[in-house]
């Protein structure tokens, strides 16, 4: 940016520089949803970079002879790798909006591969976690591995293939992947893998893929316009609902520090979350009301859903739109490890864009250096629930639906208040909502918004258990454990564990900005 550079060279860079050294969580093998805000032209694109099924890919690919869904563990692997789409959209929203020149924000990442960054402890112990599949891959044995130990955190790591990857694509820009020799070794190194009738993935694919453009959800909450990604990026929509329902009460009024305002917050979340499981997905490929779920007649009924005291019960809460034939509930794999960037430029442009690999260390195979993604597992595996169309089933060139969710918020003068996004599966959209109603009604800043206990209902992939809890998920170590005998009166099965977002975000505050970021991960640093 002191170069002369603007948001969208800051996100090229940015991301470029993530890719090597936080391979494990996102990377130009992954897929990426960038939101972007034009200030002069007061205007927003949701770009959609998000991976996208080959051409060969069925319904039906997950499937067992018996018609069983395998299990996620033999969907990991070359099999769960889907066309990428984070290279294409950097380079495409570049040609677009860029300022400086796209071999000079290579660059870095460049400097990087070459020179060594220092391994952190999150893609150690993901490492650690996914090893038995990782250790059968070459280029990632020969990069991770010392004999036969991981190298352990803090080691200085080099990615010399990713450095001669990243100099061609310096020089080549995207096609190097899209149309060049990249594209053909990873569709050989893939396919090489993968038995005879498996779907294979083709150099076609690679060549066809666009990034796209989304729908912006536009809501309102307390006189602030909230603005967010549409679908596939089913987060923008559930955020939305939450809202409309919780602005209802007079949350301001209530203490921080009591359960109640966390059951309203749990309560209005469980409903959207409903909503989100039955009806998001790909727009290009099935109906997606979005429209009627954020009817405000339809929030309504919702919002009487909500019990007046007290956890909800798990059986009412169900998808609730009546004129639209719903689809099976079928709420299958979400990514679990991403990464988001927040930016504001001196233009006031800005963007939030958060990506992924499909979960830690992707699909575990890496071609040039460049970790390819599993982005297949983020389908549902089973095409018909209960003689149901899934809507998020797999078809060719279908993308995947995800809980990600950049969002930002304007004040009632139009002015940009608020850009921020988090990694962290389908726990995503939680985070965000807590930040927004600690800055909206505790009137805290981001910082201290984001430093709030997080609270949630839901699953928990957790990395320190054998097992993954469901129920109440309330943050250790904070002072929401002091509300645990209150959530646990209420009804909630409570479990007081780690719940470790990544938010991060830009606040505008009288002209001058505020980065805010999330302590949880720079403790794991």
């Amino acid at each position: 940016m002191k170069q002369g550079g603007n948001a969208v060279d800051a996100m090229v860079a940015m991301q470029m520089v993530m890719s090597v050294v936080e391979p494990d969580m996102t990377g130009i093998g992954g897929g990426t949803f960038a939101l972007y805000y034009d200030n002069k032209a007061n205007s927003f694109t949701a770009y959609d970079g998000r991976d996208e099924a080959p051409s060969s890919a069925t319904s039906d690919m997950f499937l067992d002879d018996n018609g069983k869904a395998i299990s996620r563990n033999d969907i990991l692997g070359p099999r769960s790798v889907a066309i990428p789409g984070t290279l294409k959209l950097l380079y495409h929203t570049h040609q677009k909006h860029g300022n400086l020149a796209w071999k000079q924000l290579v660059q870095p990442a460049i400097n990087y591969a070459e020179h060594g960054y220092s391994m952190n402890s999150y893609t150690y112990d993901i490492v650690v976690r996914e090893q038995s599949r990782l250790v059968h891959d070459p280029e990632i044995k020969s990069l991770y591995w010392n004999g036969d130990d991981i190298r352990p955190t803090g080691t200085l790591m080099t990615n010399p293939k990713m450095a001669t990857t990243l100099k061609a694509i310096a020089e080549q820009g995207a096609n190097y992947m899209y149309q060049g020799p990249l594209a053909k070794r990873i569709v050989d190194t893939v396919n090489a893998q993968l038995d005879k009738e498996q779907p294979k993935l083709s150099v076609e694919d690679f060549a066809n893929y666009r990034v796209k453009t989304r729908d912006i959800v536009k809501s309102d909450y307390r006189g602030n316009e909230i603005v967010s990604f549409g679908y596939p990026a089913s987060g923008g929509v559930l955020v939305s609902q939450s809202l409309d329902m919780l602005e209802k009460y007079d949350i301001a009024s209530m203490p921080k520090t009591t359960a109640e305002p966390w059951r309203l917050m749990v309560e209005a979340m469980r409903l959207a979350k409903a909503d989100r499981i039955a009806y998001a997905g790909d727009p290009s490929y099935v109906e997606t009301p979005v429209e009627a779920l954020l009817d405000e007649d339809y929030l309504d009924d919702r919002f009487d859903m909500i019990p007046d005291q007290g956890a909800g019960d798990s059986k009412t809460i169900k998808p609730g739109l009546p004129e639209i034939k719903t689809p099976a509930q079928h709420e299958g794999f979400e990514s679990q490890d991403t990464g988001h960037i927040s930016i504001v430029d001196s233009e006031g442009n800005a963007i939030a864009m958060t990506s992924t690999v499909g979960t830690g260390m992707g699909s575990g195979v890496m071609v040039g250096g460049v970790l390819l993604n599993a982005q297949m597992a983020n389908f549902s595996s089973i095409p018909t629930l209960k003689g149901k169309p899934v809507q998020n089933a797999i078809e060719a060139g279908k993308r995947p639906r995800s809980a990600i969710t950049p969002l930002m918020m304007f004040d009632e003068d139009g002015k940009l208040r608020l850009v921020v996004g988090s990694p962290g599966s389908s726990q995503i959209p939680g985070y965000v909502l807590k930040t927004i109603v600690g800055v909206v009604d505790w009137n805290l800043s981001a910082q201290d918004a984001i430093d709030l206990p997080n609270i949630q209902y839901g699953t928990k992939i957790d990395r320190t258990k054998p097992y993954n809890p469901t129920g109440l998920l309330v943050e250790k170590r904070t002072f929401a454990e002091s509300m645990v005998p209150s959530f646990a009166e209420m009804g909630y099965k409570v479990h007081v564990i780690p719940v470790v977002s990544g938010l991060n975000a830009i606040e505008v505050k009288d002209g001058e900005l505020h980065g805010a970021t999330d302590r949880r991960r720079l403790l794991h640093h």
